[in-house]
């Protein structure tokens, strides 16, 4: 069978599982996966027909099915693609994907199916009794499929489905009279309330069953569905609960067990209690998806959220580990564990809705991946840098040894080196951000001794005699060797951001640093620590603004070899004193005004075609000299643009939303969820699919 392949599959996934019901992709498969890189390979079966003699109409989400009949007849299978089925073609289906939900309806709006990715605010599951765990950690996804035949003349049959030739599911009625559907083993699952108008298949050929046991089922083959009637002159709505269980040791390196096997006692729990709480988890749903239609952006950008969201909670995983909760966001397909730099950009969402994980990666951070380093000026002078953090934690449910991370590697430069300096900043952004929002004093002054070795090691990385100093990074830690550079987040991106040596991006990310050490040392009444502050602050402010180009009216990307290679993420690191409404930073004619205004010109100079728009897509790139552009640095930058410099946004730059929305729904992104590093000129993914980063978009909101 072959169909064009088009749209987007998204991520269906409870908060902390690391599970993703995955679906959309026009003419490709998906389903049911754990800790997995990409999309699962099972057919998905739903759709509808008008009468028992009438065509299956399904949405395009199996390939042609592969049926184990053969090996077990030694004939070949036939029929297995039945005449009367038809794939509904693009042109019938309207797609919806909302904020916690996604939903398909065909045939003129009266079949409808949705699957429900509810999420909210979570308390700290520490203090919470069993019962509101329950509520919060349950690893399901609540559904629903319906018809409205309130006009029709016949009965309509509505079929949900899961075939895979490896994995065989089981009938649920076996272990529970509560459910009706099916299981792989106890890993996962679908069912529906046994009360419903339901029968219960299960064969080689779903739709035309051929072999049937006692209750018509036939247990050994590979395709599985519930098919529900809705009778002639009704609307019926049925129900459907997706759940996820993986019991004993899931992590090495640290021991672990899922935080959800403490309060369920297994898969069949969970669909039992998705489906008696169904109510709860519909209005959360309902919630969110108003909350976003409700705000003033555009169709596109609320896609951006929508489907960036569903991708951040399909990498969550709340573990629990020596009787405490670990907290856990996996990178996409890479699958690296709490990747520093990606929990400074989930930081907005998650101070939102669940702080206490942001604390929980902090204190980790410092308990097991921290490390003092030395340093070095590249002409063989050595000197004590200090203290840093690893780029993770470790990779697929491996956490690595104290103070190493599954990424970096010693003595090189370029990809796969230390981002030593970069990870330091991060952790004083993550810390003071978290105690800022959070009003967390106690935690905050927990870690008075961190923050202080935290700024001493940025003054050393700087240079270690106070009278060179001009707070740009300029020596690179040791690990890299001699011959080696540090590099930064933008890891897979030309010098112009990849270099962590004199590098503009990282200069202003610096100030943004030592501002929000001021306001902490200040808090903590650290008087003497928060002047010094404030005063190396004002100095890299003026070494920054020493580097514009009064010619071109742009800023060099790195203060060194003559560069000529322009950023957009000049600005990213302001949107931490945004974010945090300090005002005395941001204010254009502030204590930085002289900064801020070379900025709005740079960013003037630079928001054009074949500089950082691309001439051939219109699409938004970070940096004038590479065509791999990430969405979720977009979304931050775009963020700071709009609420400092807006002004600087030409008609061409304000269409880019509409080019990257496009992106995420074409196969090029789409075969893969949410991506992240997209080729600027075509359009398709380089790299970062299956991605939670995208998540930064939340700051939107915000505006």
């Amino acid at each position: 069978m072959s169909r064009q392949i088009e749209g987007y599959h998204a991520h269906h996934s409870p908060l902390g599982a690391f599970a993703s019901f995955t679906l959309g992709l026009n003419g490709s498969s998906g389903g049911f996966g754990h800790a997995l890189s990409g999309p699962a390979k099972q057919n998905v079966y739903v759709g509808y027909r008008i009468g028992q003699r009438g065509n299956w109409r399904m949405l395009p989400f199996f390939e042609e099915p592969e049926s184990n009949e053969a090996s077990f007849t030694g004939e070949a299978a036939v029929d297995v693609m039945p005449q009367k089925l038809k794939i509904l073609r693009s042109s019938e289906i309207e797609r919806s994907l909302a904020w916690a939900s996604d939903t398909w309806r065909a045939g003129k709006g009266k079949f409808g199916f949705s699957l429900l990715s509810p999420f909210g605010e979570v308390p700290d599951p520490t203090g919470a009794n069993r019962k509101k765990n329950r509520i919060h950690f349950s690893p399901h996804i609540n559904g629903w499929i319906e018809y409205d035949n309130r006009l029709g003349k016949s009965p309509v049959e509505l079929m949900f489905g899961v075939g895979d030739s490896e994995q065989l599911f089981r009938p649920l009625e076996d272990t529970s009279p509560n459910l009706c559907g099916f299981a792989i083993n106890g890993s996962s699952g679908y069912a529906t309330n046994p009360s419903v108008r339901v029968e219960v298949r299960q064969g080689f050929n779903i739709f035309d069953p051929k072999y049937r046991d006692y209750r018509g089922l036939h247990v050994i083959a590979g395709q599985s569905a519930l098919v529900f009637t809705v009778p002639a002159g009704t609307k019926a709505r049925f129900p459907l609960v997706l759940g996820f269980y993986e019991d004993g040791t899931i992590t090495d390196g640290i021991n672990s067990q899922y935080l959800y096997t403490q309060v369920f006692k297994g898969l069949e729990d969970v669909l039992e209690h998705g489906l008696s709480q169904k109510g709860h988890y519909n209005r959360l749903a309902e919630k969110r998806d108003r909350e976003l239609e409700g705000s003033k952006l555009s169709e596109d950008q609320k896609f951006l959220i929508a489907q960036s969201t569903h991708s951040y909670l399909g990498n969550t995983q709340l573990l629990w580990a020596n009787g405490n909760p670990l907290w856990v966001v996996n990178e996409g397909e890479y699958r690296m564990i709490n990747t520093f730099d990606l929990t400074v950009d989930h930081l907005f969402f998650e101070l939102k809705f669940f702080p206490w994980a942001v604390r929980n990666v902090l204190d980790l951070f410092v308990r097991r991946y921290s490390y003092r380093d030395q340093i070095h000026d590249g002409n063989g002078t050595t000197s004590a840098g200090g203290l840093s953090f690893t780029h993770d934690m470790g990779v697929m449910n491996h956490f690595t040894p104290k103070g190493r991370s599954s990424y970096e590697c010693d003595n090189i430069g370029g990809c796969f080196s230390h981002m030593t300096m970069e990870q330091l900043l991060n952790w004083i952004i993550v810390a003071v951000c978290y105690a800022e929002k959070t009003g967390d004093r106690k935690w905050l002054r927990a870690n008075e001794k961190v923050l202080l070795a935290c700024a001493k090691s940025m003054q050393n990385r700087d240079n270690p005699k106070a009278s060179k100093r001009n707070g740009v990074l300029k020596l690179d830690s040791m690990r890299c060797g001699r011959d080696g550079f540090e590099i930064t987040t933008y890891d897979s991106l030309d010098v112009s951001l990849g270099q962590a040596r004199n590098n503009l991006y990282l200069a202003v990310k610096t100030l943004s640093a030592w501002v929000l050490l001021e306001k902490a040392f200040s808090d903590l009444h650290l008087d003497r620590q928060a002047v010094s502050a404030g005063k190396t602050a004002d100095l890299l402010a003026a070494t920054i603004s020493s580097q514009f180009d009064e010619k071109t009216k742009t800023f060099p990307a790195v203060f060194e070899n003559n560069n000529r290679s322009r950023i957009i993420p000049a600005i990213e690191g302001f949107v931490y004193p945004l974010y945090l409404d300090m005002d005395w930073v941001t204010n254009r004619k502030g204590r930085f005004s002289v900064l801020l205004d070379q900025l709005s010109m740079h960013l003037g100079e630079i928001l054009k075609p074949g500089v950082c728009l691309d001439e051939k897509t219109g699409s938004w790139k970070m940096s004038s000299s590479s065509t791999n552009t990430w969405f979720s640095k977009i979304a931050l930058s775009q963020h700071v643009i709009r609420r400092l410099f807006p002004e600087t946004l030409s008609e061409s730059a304000l269409a880019g939303d509409h080019v990257h929305a496009r992106w995420q729904k074409s196969p090029g992104c789409g075969e893969f969820a949410m991506c992240d590093q997209i080729r600027s000129d075509t359009g398709v993914t380089c790299g970062s699919r299956y991605y939670p980063r995208g998540v930064t978009s939340i700051l939107w909101l915000n505006e």
